[in-house]
């Protein structure tokens, strides 16, 4: 992988995802974003604006509450994150059979 990184070692296997979610930024800003995928541990997405190696970002996905997340790795419009609470496995899968109810 080019770019930055950490060095990261899995709990999980991601899950392909695909769907669009509000991505929050320190300074306040706000953006939907596209998640390529998705374990309880962390996500990658797709950016509209980079951003930095260990910034704190909140990600949001429909009908939960916000997500402290750090940004683990970039490669141009692309980064990894690791969220700061990992997902309970029921809201994890909870969240699956939502995306597989509703595809992008």
């Amino acid at each position: 992988m080019t770019g930055k990184a950490k060095s990261i070692e899995r709990c999980a296997e991601r899950k392909p995802f695909g769907a669009e979610i509000e991505l929050r930024r320190t300074r306040g800003m706000k953006y939907r974003v596209t998640v390529r995928d998705l374990s309880p541990q962390g996500c990658s997405i797709n950016l509209v604006d980079r951003v930095q190696l260990d910034e704190i970002i909140w990600i949001k996905f429909s009908g939960l509450e916000s997500l402290e997340a750090d940004v683990c790795w970039t490669k141009d419009f692309i980064a990894g994150v690791e969220f700061r609470k990992f997902l309970h496995p029921s809201v994890f899968a909870m969240i699956l059979d939502r995306q597989a109810a509703n595809p992008a």
